[in-house]
């Protein structure tokens, strides 16, 4: 199954909100905001590590137009409910889940700009809540959103900032740049390699293309809510092994992972409480495993790419202990069927989705047998799970 066609989805989602608001469909703007895949660098982003994105083309829309008086008014294609706030008297709660996202993208950009104006839109995502980062997707609509009717130009880096800013600050989810970094700077035909720690972003050009291999995503069927698992909780455990690692070495105190040498880890990391270890000897063990990714990639050798997949997904049952039954079940699947050169779960193992890199000429059978083999597995959400065929694609932009 192929994600549906963008500017087609564009068309419907106008003709739909400019025949509900009365609006002629030209005065309508529309902002596509792709899901990112994190094909290695699992769980590390927040550690300032080194990670690699990339966005496919399955994303958020949101089509919109200005409202001069400030009023914040929204519709989701995907939730009930509908959200309305005023930008200049913003409400302690907007009451509806998923009514956050403006909220926190409003109260991000408030804390350094003037934010008068507010907008009436509809917000459709092709996947949400499937572990491909759409929270980060539906931020990147928002904040776009209000800064164009705001009349606010922002640097790539300024959207990166202003979304972790919501999500740390605003909807309490303590993550890292990997999801917002990637859908800022996606670029279709290339791989992120993104230094999270110093902020850079270098794009590396896929030299094989879909013409050698597809990207598989496996949707399980059960979305997933990063503030209320075990995420935090283990953000919260490296900082500890950073903090215990810099004492034992008698360095300045390390506050990430990233701030220890690997050195200090391989001396001391042994002396770790096993679970602290555990986490610290993922880190250090993912980082190579993007650097090695890099050379992999490089080189052409999608194989190789992989199999460092598969390896860091194991990494992430095992060292960072994460990941549910279901979404552990549905990995085995997706790296069992012939032609997947290798795979892992996305949003942290908590629900969600496997990505996997499959060759061309076994792709469309992959999918059938993983899907057959997921439903017998778990016909609980036989009528949710879901298995598509994606490509890289552009990174946030209007269309």
């Amino acid at each position: 199954m192929e994600f549906p066609d963008l500017l087609q989805e564009k068309e419907k989602l106008v003709d739909v909100f400019s025949y509900e608001e009365e609006i002629e469909p030209e005065k309508v703007r529309v902002i596509a905001a792709p899901y990112r895949i994190c094909p290695l660098g699992a769980h590390i982003d927040h550690q300032g590590g080194p990670v690699l994105g990339m966005t496919i083309n399955a994303c958020t829309l949101m089509a919109f137009y200005p409202d001069v008086d400030g009023q914040v008014r929204l519709r989701s294609k995907n939730y009930p409910g509908k959200v309305k706030f005023d930008v200049q008297d913003i409400p302690e709660s907007t009451g509806s889940f998923w009514g956050i996202y403006p909220w926190a993208a409003v109260r991000a950009l408030q804390e350094k700009y003037a934010i008068e104006k507010g907008l009436v839109g509809l917000v459709d995502g092709m996947l949400p809540g499937c572990g491909l980062s759409s929270s980060a997707s539906v931020l990147l609509a928002y904040l776009h959103g209000f800064a164009e009717v705001n009349g606010l130009a922002l640097e790539p880096w300024e959207y990166v900032r202003l979304t972790r800013v919501a999500e740390n600050k605003y909807i309490g989810l303590n993550n890292g740049i990997l999801d917002q970094a990637s859908i800022v700077f996606g670029r279709r035909g290339c791989l992120l390699h993104i230094d999270t720690k110093d902020k850079n972003v270098v794009r590396l050009p896929d030299r094989l293309g879909d013409k050698y291999y597809r990207i598989i995503v496996a949707y399980s069927g059960y979305s997933r809510e990063l503030t209320t698992s075990g995420y935090n909780s283990r953000v919260d455990e490296c900082r500890q092994a950073a903090q215990q690692l810099s004492r034992m070495s008698g360095r300045d105190p390390a506050v990430i992972l990233s701030d220890v040498a690997t050195a200090d880890f391989l001396r001391y990391g042994g002396s770790l409480e096993p679970r602290i270890g555990r986490r610290a000897a993922h880190f250090f063990n993912e980082s190579r495993r993007v650097a090695d990714g890099i050379t992999a990639w490089e080189s052409g050798s999608i194989e190789k790419f992989g199999q460092l997949m598969s390896e860091s997904c194991k990494s992430s049952i095992e060292q960072y202990e994460c990941g549910v039954q279901a979404i552990c079940d549905l990995q085995q699947i997706v790296s069992s069927a012939d032609g997947v050169m290798g795979s892992r779960f996305m949003g942290g193992g908590f629900g969600g989705c496997v990505v996997g890199f499959v060759k061309q000429s076994h792709a469309a059978v992959a999918v059938e047998d993983i899907k057959l083999s997921y439903q017998k597995l778990h016909p609980e959400v036989a009528g949710q799970a879901a298995v598509y065929l994606a490509q890289s694609d552009d990174g946030v932009r209007f269309i």
